[in-house]
């Protein structure tokens, strides 16, 4: 299975600079998966007003133009957006192919200071079921960044048998390092494939420059790292192989 991650600072409806790679790459390669970083669609939260019916349209719109992308290219996106429904706002991943839109809400969410998401989103954050789907025989969950430390989401996805698990980030403040250890950590243990996909530019408060640093990659089921992406602007095609999968689990029978 091929899967494009990209990674962007921001993307909005019929993006000169992303049409053109997505062109560029997709005509060349039939591309299963295209993955999109948390923040990127809509803006990073701290910057945006809690409106309803702005984020409404925007939501509407996005959706839109992420259909015609999957429809055009053939292929499923999995993206981070604002979803907006009976006035309430909702950080949700969708998962889109030409078919239909599924929309997967977080579970837990930043109350931090200098992070909270809380006040700003309507997450119900009762515990649920992950979202799993599969694509080319694959079983693919979906995590944001921040779920991704928490035990009992790992061990749902591990019960419904997860081979490759999607991890949109907007990580800063130089945690390369840490976001590596916990995902190829998580990969390991889990004998599955993890994608973590993060985003690139600035956000700046109180006169300090938070820098979404990218360094995107994808952790492999043995707990080694696998393709990587720099820190700039880019996209990354990657392959992933049922014989690594399988060969992770025989060897270590955590699956």
């Amino acid at each position: 299975m091929k899967i494009l991650i990209s990674q962007f600072e921001a993307i909005k409806p019929n993006s000169k600079t992303f049409n053109k790679y997505l062109s560029s790459a997709c005509k060349k390669k039939d591309i299963d998966m295209i993955i999109i970083g948390e923040y990127v669609l809509n803006g990073f939260f701290k910057e945006l007003k809690p409106n309803y019916s702005k984020l409404h349209k925007e939501f509407l719109s996005l959706e839109s133009y992420l259909q015609s992308i999957a429809a055009k290219y053939k292929t499923t996106i999995v993206a981070p957006i604002i979803e907006c429904s009976n006035d309430k706002i909702f950080k949700s991943i969708a998962i889109i192919n030409d078919k239909k839109t599924n929309l997967y809400q977080s579970q837990k969410l930043m109350q931090m200071n200098h992070w909270n998401e809380c006040d700003f989103f309507n997450n119900d954050l009762k515990l649920r079921e992950p979202m799993v789907f599969k694509i080319n025989g694959f079983n693919i969950g979906v995590l944001f960044g921040f779920e991704a430390h928490f035990d009992e989401l790992w061990i749902k996805l591990k019960k419904k048998d997860v081979d490759i698990v999607i991890v949109p980030t907007a990580s800063t403040f130089n945690s390369n390092a840490r976001w590596a250890r916990l995902l190829q950590t998580r990969s390991f243990l889990n004998n599955c494939f993890v994608v973590r996909v993060n985003r690139v530019g600035e956000y700046i408060e109180d006169n300090i420059i938070w820098k979404f640093y990218g360094d995107s990659f994808i952790a492999l089921p043995d707990g080694d790292l696998g393709d990587t992406l720099g820190d700039k602007e880019g996209i990354m095609v990657s392959e992933i192989k049922k014989a690594i999968l399988d060969e992770a689990k025989e060897d270590w029978g955590f699956r």
